[in-house]
């Protein structure tokens, strides 16, 4: 699909529905997140997108292209490539959150719009659907928005001689790549998987990394005695919400990518709705679950409020006759 051929306005509704679905995982994973280890977590986390293949393959084109993708060896050079990028983006966030503030992870996380937009302009070719100015203009605002939704959930929001000792000397350095990885990781599904179809290709990357990663992390709590997996509330919750953010959310990234022409930078754009939405969901299920809950200040809703503005001026920026580039 050329830039020209972009369908930009249903590329806007597959991106918001993705950023309704990602909000889901984190109030769902809470539970698990506090109660097992990390190598308890990650082990049920692919266990979680092992059991979405079947639902990501049950129509008949999925199966189709699932078998065809998989039964084609030059395929799985791709596979390794995109499972290292997306566990080197999972180390270094876990390496980035030892010594870090909150705030400045989330503030390195919500970059990438501007790392998917260049590099989708490096792989597919793709330009900025509208001027840089604007671009950059509603980047900036969404992006203070969704930091400012992230600050007004901080328990201790005066401790800023914290947060710059940690500016200068944490951790947050090694969570620069982690946008990138996950920007990376998106378009080149969509560039080397583009002919089959978008569940399909989600899901045999699923499994290539599910092979690799659940014996081993099995293997490895066997050894630790660690395999007693005691939280049948926080599993069951960890695990449909990975089939709902993880497997289907991820699956409606790459159809917005698809019918965008392969523009990440676009589609990530409305990823910044994700801390707002999060919070959403995250005070429905507070009444049932204690521990999570979410502060609906003035802070919030001013960040919310410039999310807003600046997705709907992106939005209707991007729906006008600009003329693209192949």
């Amino acid at each position: 699909m050329s830039a020209r051929h972009a369908n930009y306005r249903l590329g806007s509704f597959y991106a918001l529905i993705t950023a309704f679905l990602y909000a889901v995982q984190e109030p769902f994973s809470s539970l698990a997140a506090m109660r097992l280890n990390t190598l308890q977590f990650v082990c049920l986390t692919q266990i979680a997108l092992f059991l979405s293949v079947p639902l990501l393959t049950a129509h008949r084109v999925s199966r189709h292209d699932f078998v065809a993708l998989l039964a084609d060896g030059w395929n799985y050079g791709r596979l390794a490539a995109i499972f290292a990028i997306g566990m080197t983006g999972l180390l270094l966030y876990n390496l980035g959150l030892t010594e870090a503030h909150p705030i400045i992870v989330s503030a390195i996380l919500n970059l990438l719009p501007f790392w998917a937009a260049l590099v989708a302009l490096a792989i597919m070719r793709v330009p900025i659907p509208v001027s840089p100015v604007v671009f950059f203009a509603c980047f900036a605002g969404a992006f203070l928005g969704a930091m400012a939704v992230a600050w007004s959930q901080l328990p201790d929001r005066q401790s800023m001689n914290a947060l710059v000792t940690q500016f200068a000397h944490g951790s947050w350095v090694y969570a620069l790549p982690v946008p990138i990885c996950t920007a990376l990781g998106a378009t080149l599904i969509g560039r080397w998987f583009g002919r089959y179809d978008e569940s399909a290709a989600i899901a045999a990357n699923f499994l290539f990394a599910n092979v690799i990663l659940i014996p081993t992390t099995l293997i490895l709590l066997c050894r630790r005695s660690e395999l007693n997996f005691d939280q049948p509330l926080a599993i069951a919750l960890m695990i449909v919400g990975t089939i709902i953010a993880a497997s289907v959310g991820r699956v409606f990234y790459q159809v917005a990518i698809t019918v965008t022409a392969g523009d990440n930078g676009f589609v990530s754009m409305f990823l910044n709705l994700v801390p707002a939405l999060t919070a959403v969901v995250s005070f429905a299920l507070s009444w049932w679950i204690a521990s999570l809950h979410f502060a609906f200040d003035a802070t919030f809703f001013v960040g919310l409020a410039l999310i807003a503005a600046s997705l709907a001026e992106f939005t209707r920026k991007s729906w006008g006759p600009a003329p693209r580039a192949d």
